[in-house]
């Protein structure tokens, strides 16, 4: 059974309790408690659309769903709004990998990508750059990471980038045509 994003919102705000002691003592710029206004939004929805939080949540890279969700507004409403101001949507990046010497972070939607990049030599399975990049000192997450959550300094690419990039900040995602 899927948790409703209140029961999800509980368990985190469990969580920081035991942490902090109580839920008022956690930054607002924890992850965790950004979490919880992500799942429990206080504002209520209005008549009319909130451009300035689509804009936000675009921004930090959420999906159109996601943002229609917490908007109260329908994807067709939030695709017209990218549309007209010719916004696409950032990638959601599945993979993270660090060295185990070091606390760089690389970042990617593909393990078969990021392992060919990061090893110099073509690798074609999944299996085979898990493998290859164990081997060579990485450690492998798999998660869905959102365009916040990767830190400044953080390395990225994307299938249309035969190089890494930097993330420097929530405006520094490379768009195909920006290549």
């Amino acid at each position: 059974m899927e948790l409703t994003n209140y029961q999800r919102a509980l368990l985190i705000i469990h969580e920081l309790e035991k942490r902090f002691g109580s839920i008022t003592k956690v930054p607002d710029s924890n992850p965790k408690m950004r979490e919880i206004h992500r799942l429990l939004p206080l504002d209520r929805p209005t008549k009319d659309v909130n451009y300035r939080r689509i804009r936000l949540l675009y921004r930090q890279g959420y999906s159109i769903a996601h943002i229609a969700q917490v908007t109260h507004h329908s994807e067709a409403t939030i695709s017209k709004h990218f549309s007209i101001y010719n916004l696409k949507p950032k990638q959601a990046f599945k993979y993270r990998v660090k060295s185990n010497s070091s606390t760089v972070a690389y970042y990617d939607t593909s393990l078969i990508h990021l392992a060919s990049l990061l090893l110099h030599k073509n690798i074609y399975d999944a299996m085979a750059a898990k493998r290859q990049l164990n081997m060579h000192g990485f450690s492998i997450r798999t998660h869905n990471f959102i365009w916040y959550q990767i830190p400044d300094g953080a390395y990225y690419t994307l299938n249309y980038l035969d190089h890494f990039a930097v993330k420097n900040g929530l405006d520094s995602y490379i768009y195909e045509e920006d290549c």
